[in-house]
């Protein structure tokens, strides 16, 4: 089943929309505490050419939200040195209690993260709606609670080292836009998984234990990005899932279209 957004002035245009969608989107648990699944078929080879092509021109140095754990994580300070997150807001926690700790988290550059990134604006095409919507059906989530599509690319020996998505995030679900036949991986350490880029697929985790305002990070969910070998850049693409919602979505319906269709 395949659903995807379409706004009070784009009904005609989906219907002739050139970029292919994707087939039936495939799913298979890895692991069931917590609960991982990986999909194949997430984005069609159409999709994923699509959203690289928006983001030409557009890329530019990672940033990371950098906070203290009980703001970012819903947690009390973790004294024993942490390795440092990395990516468009994924979160860095510091390091003591000692450290100045900024008023509010900021968005910054961290030594620790070496890839590029392009967030696209909402609407900005009807393929990321589209993304926006199935990631929202397979997290479980109502549409306005994604928030905008952040693009990720790793040239070779780039990486994005141990972090947590943080605890506002319910949920992430992560597309792989091209294969990379050597490195590349996301690796969840404490859970002995790694996930191997290939084109079109997609993994979604929980971040947290608990619900609302009780939820806490499950830092069984720290993950890293390994760099690509050699010879091989990796795209992807984050589809973060906010505990709030992020926009109105009250002028967009989900229509979910069978197989085939």
């Amino acid at each position: 089943m395949e659903a995807q957004a379409i706004n009070d002035e784009g009904f005609q245009a989906c219907l002739s929309d050139p970029v292919k969608p994707t087939a039936a989107i495939k799913a298979k648990t890895v692991c069931e505490d917590p609960k991982m699944v990986h999909f194949t078929d997430f984005l069609s080879p159409d999709e994923a050419a699509h959203l690289l092509r928006l983001a030409e021109g557009r890329w530019m140095r990672s940033t990371v939200t950098r906070g203290s754990a009980s703001a970012l994580l819903r947690q009390a300070p973790i004294c024993t040195p942490q390795p440092e997150g990395c990516a468009p807001s994924a979160c860095e926690e510091t390091k003591s209690p000692e450290e100045e700790v900024p008023e509010a988290p900021r968005e910054v550059q961290s030594q620790t993260c070496t890839s590029s990134s392009c967030r696209l604006d909402y609407e900005e095409s009807l393929v990321v709606e589209r993304v926006i919507a199935r990631a929202a059906t397979v997290a479980g989530f109502p549409l306005e609670h994604v928030e905008k599509l952040v693009l990720v690319r790793y040239r070779p020996g780039e990486t994005f080292k141990l972090h947590h998505d943080g605890a506002m995030r319910p949920k992430t679900v992560f597309a792989y836009l091209n294969d990379v036949p050597e490195g590349g991986e996301t690796r969840f350490p404490h859970l002995g998984l790694q996930v191997r880029p290939s084109l079109g697929t997609a993994v979604m985790w929980p971040n947290v234990i608990g619900s609302g305002e009780e939820a806490e990070a499950d830092r069984r969910m720290d993950h890293e990005a390994l760099p690509p070998a050699e010879g091989y850049v990796k795209y992807g693409v984050n589809c973060f899932v906010n505990a709030r919602p992020q926009r109105d979505c009250s002028h967009i319906k989900l229509v979910h279209i069978g197989a085939g269709a």
